[in-house]
Order: C-alpha cells, then sequence, then structure tokens
C-alpha cells in the first residue's frame, strides 16, 4: 500500500542568508517546515538541528499524525521573530478579511525589510523586547518616509499581529505594547460639522437628493460602513423584526452581523417601498446598465438590481456638500455624526460598541470625537452633594 505521506527531506543552502526548511507531502499537499533552524548562524549546527527536525517530523508521521488537522499547542522556543510574524499571520488568516489580511502582510513585509537592516534577522521571538520593536518601527518608518499617521496604521498592525503569539503561547506578553503612537492631527475633513452645517446639509439632501440622504442616514443610523451598505440586498432586510442581517462576506470581519433598525430608520426604509421586489435587488442600488455611462444616474441609490461602486458614493457626497456647500465634512464622518449623537441622547459606549460591530470599545471611542464634552456633561449631571 503506497504511503500517504512522503519522507520528509531538508532544503538547504550555502547563503546562510537564504531560509532552510523541510518539506514533504501529505496526501498530495506540500507542507514546509523551517521554524526553529533559521536563527543558526554556523552551517554544520544548522544543518545538525535541521537534520533533527526532519527526523522529528518524520517520525511523527510514522506515529499517525495528520498535519492537515490544527494541532493545540504550539511550543517553539526558538522561532526567530521574522518567522513567527509568518506563523501569527498564517492563524490569523481564517479570522480577519482580505483587506485586512492585505494590510498586515504589508506590515509584515517592511518590517522584516527592517529587522535585516538591522542584522536582527536571528533575533529569537522569545528574545525580543520592547526596545527592538521600537527600533525596528524607527527603522521601517526612515526606510519607507512614514508620516506620523503611517507609522502609527502600521505599529497598531503589528501589535495585532504579535498578540496572535500570546493566544498560542508562544510569548507571555506582546513585546509592541504601550509603544507609544505618535502625534497626528487629525483631518478636520473626518470630523462632523457643526450642528449649523449639518442643518445645511440636511435641508439640501431632503430636497435635492432624498434618495441620497437615505443612504446617509443609514450610515448615521446603523454604522455600518459606507461599501459594505452599497452590498446590502433586500433579503438581507427584516422590517418585521427591526433588523438587517450582513452575511460574512460583506463584513470587515468575515463574521455574520446583525444591526438593529431603529424607529427613524423603519420608516426611511418604509417610504422606499421595496416590500414587493425582488430579494436580490441592492438596497441602495440603481438600475444603470454596463457600458451606458451615467445613464440613470438620477435614479441611483434606490432600490434596484445593479450594485453602485463605493467611489460613486463619495464623488456624490464631494459634489453636493464638499463642492455645493463648501462644507470640509466627509461622507464617512456621517458615522462619528451618529456616534456623537447616540452618546449625548444616552446610548452607552458598550452598546454603540455592539451596534457599530466592534470588539473593543477602544476602538469604538476613535468614533466619539465628543467623549469630553459627554464625560463633562455626566459629572455635571450626576456629581453627588458633599
Amino acid at each position: 500500500m503506497k504511503s500517504i505521506y512522503t519522507i520528509p527531506k531538508v532544503v538547504k543552502y550555502d547563503d546562510l542568508s537564504k531560509s532552510w526548511f523541510i518539506y514533504f507531502r501529505y496526501d498530495k499537499k506540500l507542507f514546509r517546515f523551517k521554524y526553529g533552524i533559521n536563527y543558526i548562524s554556523n552551517y554544520k549546527k544548522r544543518e545538525a538541528e535541521a537534520n533533527i527536525l526532519r527526523d522529528a517530523l518524520h517520525q511523527k508521521l510514522k506515529e499517525g499524525w495528520n498535519p492537515l488537522l490544527p494541532e493545540l499547542v504550539i511550543d517553539d522556543p526558538k522561532l526567530t521573530l521574522i518567522e513567527s510574524l509568518d506563523f501569527a499571520i498564517e492563524k490569523k488568516k481564517p479570522n480577519i478579511g482580505s483587506k485586512t489580511f492585505s494590510g498586515y502582510n504589508g506590515t509584515i513585509k517592511f518590517m522584516k525589510n527592517s529587522i535585516e537592516a538591522l542584522s536582527l534577522n536571528n533575533l529569537l521571538i522569545t528574545d525580543t523586547k520592547r526596545s527592538h520593536i521600537k527600533l525596528i518601527m524607527e527603522k521601517a518608518a526612515e526606510q519607507r518616509k512614514w508620516t506620523n499617521s503611517a507609522y502609527n496604521k502600521h505599529l497598531n498592525h503589528l501589535k495585532a499581529i504579535l498578540s496572535e503569539l500570546i493566544q498560542w503561547d508562544i510569548i507571555p506578553t506582546n513585546p509592541a505594547h504601550k509603544i507609544n503612537n505618535l502625534a497626528v492631527a487629525e483631518s478636520r475633513a473626518n470630523v462632523p460639522a457643526s450642528d449649523n452645517d449639518f442643518f445645511k446639509i440636511k435641508k439640501e439632501m431632503q430636497s435635492k437628493h432624498s434618495n441620497f440622504w437615505n443612504f446617509c442616514s443609514t450610515i448615521f443610523y446603523t454604522g455600518i460602513r459606507p461599501e459594505e451598505i452599497l452590498k446590502i440586498t433586500l433579503e438581507m432586510i427584516d422590517l418585521e423584526n427591526s433588523k438587517i442581517t450582513l452575511p460574512p462576506e460583506i463584513t470587515k470581519t468575515n463574521r455574520e452581523r446583525v444591526v438593529p433598525i431603529n424607529q427613524h430608520l423603519i420608516e426611511i426604509f418604509k417610504s422606499m417601498q421595496f416590500g414587493n421586489l425582488p430579494d436580490n435587488y441592492y438596497l441602495f442600488g440603481s438600475f444603470r446598465q454596463s457600458g451606458k455611462g451615467n445613464v440613470g444616474a438620477k435614479l441611483d441609490f434606490i432600490p434596484g438590481s445593479t450594485k453602485l461602486k463605493r467611489d460613486t458614493a463619495t464623488k456624490r457626497w464631494e459634489r453636493i456638500v464638499k463642492k455645493g456647500l463648501e462644507i470640509n465634512m466627509n461622507l464617512y464622518a456621517m458615522k462619528k455624526h451618529g456616534a456623537n449623537k447616540m452618546i449625548l441622547a444616552g446610548v452607552s459606549i458598550d452598546a454603540l460598541k455592539d451596534l457599530f460591530g466592534h470588539t473593543s470599545q477602544v476602538t469604538t471611542q476613535i468614533y466619539i470625537t465628543d467623549l469630553k464634552e459627554i464625560n463633562r456633561k455626566n459629572i455635571l449631571e450626576n456629581a453627588p452633594a458633599l
């Protein structure tokens, strides 16, 4: 009977800067293992370590090990920092969206370049300290000419990636934890407009662009990302039970998310009269036809068979608000405006976290630009008597 696996073999190079690995096939699928050998800078010692790993893998296969099944415990104190980044992203991949995965991969690429430039290729993850991470980040910022905003983005990516190693008991603490973000002045366009300017936006939209205003109001009331709203089909909406069910394939986290429809949004949806339309129609779509350019553009953001692009919403907002009304506010700031108003109305941060589909209150607080004013109001209203 033919074996389900091939005998593991070592792939090695005279150039020790190249990664060695052990490979074999199991049920015709190729597997590569390199953890714990590439930190060794001596050829013979690395070869000896690689042979030990090869023999250990062969023994496990002979004992019935199935590498297609996930192992519950990872115990390899010889993982280098570079290898640990590869391991972490591999484990994180099933639980994050494609856009997030792409962003994390970019960060890992920059970190590897920085690690090599600092000659830290052989640094073990168990020996990695906060000072190492700061050096690596500073080198990456120098190499890539990052702005403070870009630095913060990649630092936060790195924190999230390294946190995966704690889950697998590879490290007890995150070496990137408590490294401070750099100061960034928030773009005024990402801050909600004043109440006076917002009244102008609302008046203009309701009188001349009511379909688009329904779309903007959905961002305000639900906190759903604009690109996700454009993917909502009528079958995802349950007016009877006041909820929108977002399937995993359209959410950032690749997980189903149920969003409540409040009484204000219910009235908007009812006014759109989509009850008898096909379930596969988009809630905010159109009847544009491929190759017809902007024909039918006035009928955008209505229940229809054609999905609109995110760019269509951005350009529509810029034309009406930024150019027409000369108000410097981005479309995405509608989400922050909704967060502020809900918190001021008494909605808890925890409830808002659930509405927005966030995993932590820290993320939610980013959207609450009036948090200091809210805290001040709470102190004034709830301060006890002496």
